[in-house]
């Protein structure tokens, strides 16, 4: 048999004993679906092709190791492509052609169709990737910008919504020591389940908007921080737990079971703040620090070792004490990944996981590593400019947003204490009255039990408590959204919202008692 005929038959065994595979393919594609929030993905996923491809490696050794990304949701893409070109005898622009075809997300089945041509042409990937790499970049940083915008709309709706909610209750609450409502449990669940929905949709809205970005790792080392912020969870995250169960099951007040929850959740907050200030502040360190060492290994032809020697470490800020211990290690003869491991871990970032990593593959391939530099840095500048954007609209609301949720919770609780002041009067008056000989007629007993609202208060304080806890929930989630980061930091805000919320029960009914005295 000669080599003519045996190349046909090992196509013809490999898409026979392919065929179910090549079928379960199709219907992945078929049902892949559009990703409707922003996210980097893409952005870093062609920073990563755009870098190895300057090591000018075969065409399959780049779409293999794209497809090996699984960080990236559209590394299956490229991996499927990988499969079709290697194992079932497609040419490369034609693989592209089909997953375009196959695709529903419009930027996706775009990138493959161009992708397509391109190959089919022979114009180098290098040249096409770092090309696409800039259009996918100026392309994310439009998205972005307009998400940030819709946020901080959104944000203004939020707050609307949150005291229109609140105006709501509080009619409620003055309606019910007005007219005598029969049926005040329907009522209430109502003005629950309503407060619930709306808080709930805004916050759906609200996350939609919001740019979808990962800035802090899972990998298993981790930095200071995040050590300390996992050693405290273990410790009291269980025990608040009990505590808190404890304190229900015995009756306690609701403000100190607020209390309480502040208590066990700050201290892992405050750690998760500062944890997120630093990473942004390496994040913004790095783009300097990842070029500034491609430059002088590229330019002087040394190794990454050799470049950190002459790196000044005064110009890369915060990054110091880990490129140092970088450096170190690499100096002496300890395997290269696992110091890049050790330095990623310590940092905490996502953005440098990614960002190292393209820069050390891409190097160790063979490529330039000025131009691997200048690639990886100029990826990493444009996520961390337009962080600062959303931080102009996270900062200004989230100060809004606390001050908003300690005047909301407060005028409930003012308005329920003066509810339970007035009917408290309104009954003495009556026992007084009646004890009169006389001294009530009928117009007036009637006038006096409008007003009195003793045996609706259990109910008309467990309407305004659920509204309260529904509040605290739905104000810490949104800063939290809307800022962005590690979802530790529901603990900061959690706490805080919920300490608030404690504070404003217990120091509020004094107040009222004292300012609104009456004798009768």
């Amino acid at each position: 048999m000669t080599f003519v005929q045996i190349v046909p038959n090992l196509k013809l065994n490999a898409a026979k004993q392919g065929m179910e595979g090549y079928f379960n393919l199709a219907r992945k594609l078929k049902n892949t679906k559009v990703v409707d929030r922003v996210n980097d993905d893409m952005l870093f996923l062609l920073t990563y092709m755009a870098a190895i491809s300057t090591a000018d490696i075969e065409r399959n050794r780049i779409f293999d190791y794209a497809g090996r990304q699984k960080e990236y949701e559209a590394s299956k893409y490229f991996k499927q492509i990988y499969i079709l070109a290697s194992k079932w005898g497609y040419e490369y622009a034609k693989a592209c052609k089909y997953i375009s075809q196959k695709l529903k997300d419009a930027y996706l089945s775009k990138l493959f169709g161009r992708m397509a041509n391109i190959l089919s042409s022979g114009e180098p990937e290098k040249n096409f990737l770092k090309q696409e790499k800039i259009t996918r970049e100026e392309i994310y940083s439009n998205e972005y910008e307009r998400c940030v915008e819709s946020l901080k709309k959104w944000t203004d709706g939020y707050t609307a919504l949150m005291v229109s909610v609140n105006l709501v209750v509080t009619i409620i609450l003055v309606s019910v020591m007005i007219y005598n409502i029969a049926n005040i449990e329907t009522i209430a669940f109502l003005i629950v389940l309503l407060t619930l929905t709306i808080c709930g949709l805004a916050l759906y809205i609200i996350y939609k908007s919001a740019p979808a970005e990962k800035k802090v790792h899972a990998l298993g080392r981790k930095s200071k921080e995040q050590e300390q912020i996992r050693f405290l969870t273990r410790i009291l995250l269980p025990l608040g737990t009990v505590s808190l169960i404890a304190l229900i099951l015995l009756g306690t007040r609701p403000e100190f079971i607020l209390l309480g929850v502040t208590s066990f959740t700050l201290p892992i907050g405050v750690l998760a703040m500062i944890d997120d200030r630093k990473i942004g502040e390496r994040d913004s360190s790095f783009p300097a620090f990842v070029k500034t060492l491609g430059t002088l290994a590229g330019t002087t032809g040394i190794t990454i070792r050799s470049a950190m020697e002459n790196l000044d470490m005064e110009t890369i800020g915060c990054l110091k004490p880990g490129v140092e211990e970088l450096h170190m290690g690499l100096s002496m003869g300890l395997k290269s990944r696992l110091c890049w491991d050790k330095f990623i871990g310590e940092t905490g970032s996502e953005l440098i996981n990614r960002c190292s990593r393209i820069f050390t593959d891409a190097v160790e391939l063979g490529g330039d590593p000025a131009e691997i530099g200048d690639i990886v840095s100029s990826s990493s500048l444009a996520i961390v400019l337009l962080r600062m954007k959303r931080q102009l609209v996270s900062s200004g609301f989230k100060g809004l947003a606390i001050i908003l949720h300690a005047v909301m919770v407060g005028l409930l609780i003012f308005v329920l204490e003066i509810i339970s002041k007035f009917s408290g009067l309104v009954s003495e008056m009556s026992e007084s009255y009646m004890s009169m000989e006389g001294g009530m007629n009928g117009m007036s007993g009637i006038g006096m039990s409008m007003f009195n609202v003793t045996e609706s208060l259990p109910i008309l304080y467990k309407l305004t408590f659920s509204v309260i806890i529904i509040l605290t929930i739905s104000n810490t989630l949104v800063v939290k959204i809307v800022e962005g980061g590690g979802n530790y930091k529901l603990f900061f805000y959690g706490g805080l919202m919920s300490g608030i919320s404690g504070l404003c029960m217990i120091l509020i009914p004094p107040v009222v008692s004292r300012v609104f005295t009456f004798e009768i």
